[in-house]
């Protein structure tokens, strides 16, 4: 029964796999189009794979290719033909949600995409009234004092699942303890709240 489930799931992957690599190899420089690098939808499949190093790749990149440092616009090609597009702001726009959260069926993932920058030392994250498909939630990350800690409300009339939230320590570490709920996944970095009720407030500790 388990050889046959892999059969049914692995040429999939294996399919993903190709097609990614292909993009890579023949249509991108640095991860990223040569021509209206937008139109790609790879970040988002780095994203849902829980690749943050590629999908990083791609969105500094081209967010660094396109933006004008005059008018704070994006052009729609590299060779600055086609200003001020909106399609290209919005994108951008899109993009930086994803790397903020997504939803995925009945789960809301925090924070999938963020650099571990953004956690070191006396840093914090944000997120006040967001909207989503799950309704608004306001969601509030620190780093101090060797811990990450975290507070998730999301509104009570169609609430999430399941909330992963990827909490990244700047330095590659894996905690050694979790307070306040959830299960650590450490090959993610992530706690995740299954029948999550509204609220919620965790601590991970590391070394």
């Amino acid at each position: 029964m388990n050889l046959l489930f892999q059969e049914v799931i692995d040429p999939r992957e294996r399919a993903a796999d190709y097609l990614v690599q292909y993009h890579n190899e023949l249509m991108f420089t640095r991860n990223v189009a040569f021509s209206q690098p937008y139109y790609s939808m790879h970040p988002w499949a780095h994203l849902k794979r829980g690749e943050v190093k590629p999908f990083l790749k791609a969105y500094y990149n081209t967010f660094a290719g396109l933006a004008d440092r005059e008018t704070y616009t994006f052009w729609e090609h590299y060779y600055q033909v086609s200003p001020h597009k909106t399609h290209e702001e919005g994108w951008f726009l899109m993009q930086t949600r994803w790397m903020l959260y997504m939803e995925e069926g009945a789960m809301l993932k925090l924070l999938p995409g963020i650099p571990r920058k953004w956690l070191e030392q006396g840093k914090r994250i944000e997120l006040q009234d967001v909207h989503s498909y799950f309704g608004s939630f306001t969601l509030r990350v620190m780093s101090e004092g060797g811990r990450l800690s975290a507070n998730i409300t999301c509104s009570p009339e169609r609430g999430p699942e399941t909330v992963l939230l990827r909490l990244p320590h700047p330095d590659g570490k894996r905690a050694i303890r979790l307070s306040g709920g959830g299960v650590y996944l450490p090959e993610e970095e992530s706690v995740r709240l299954d029948n999550f009720g509204g609220e919620a407030e965790i601590e991970l500790y590391f070394k």
